[in-house]
């Protein structure tokens, strides 16, 4: 009994690694590494508010551009595409939060929704947090 108890104090010892030592994983996304994404967007002050400033640049940009839509359409105007190409582009970048990334991407559903079918299944594609959310950043 004295030897069963002695053998498992040993093993209980063995093997332990503090988090420090353990390997990094890389996130997967339905088996595929993905790259290491930011929840938090960038420590840079600069970065976010020049983020930001497009962001609500390509906003207005989208507002007119879905003005020139005169009723609700599947596809939209070659305007309207490029203005929300430009609007994708940059709220991809990671440097303002993942949440904040995601309310800009509604401001911009809400613009394109009445007018133009697939860009709005664009936006809702591309979203980073929600129901189809592509990043465990909750």
């Amino acid at each position: 009994m004295a030897l069963c108890l002695a053998l498992c104090a040993v093993a209980a010892g063995c093997g332990g690694s503090s988090p420090s030592s353990a390997p990094a994983t890389t996130p997967t996304i339905g088996g595929v590494a993905q790259p290491n994404r930011h929840c938090e967007g960038s420590k840079v002050a600069a970065k976010r508010a020049r983020q930001r400033r497009r962001l609500n640049a390509d906003l207005v940009a989208l507002r007119r551009a879905a003005a020139t839509v005169k009723s609700h359409t599947q596809n939209g105007n070659a305007r309207l595409d490029a203005a929300l190409d430009r609007f994708s582009l940059d709220v991809s970048e990671e440097s303002i939060p993942v949440h904040e990334r995601s309310d800009y991407i509604n401001h911009a559903a809400a613009i394109v929704a009445p007018k133009c079918y697939l860009c709005f299944q664009t936006l809702e594609s591309n979203r980073p947090t929600a129901a189809g959310a592509k990043l465990p950043c909750d």
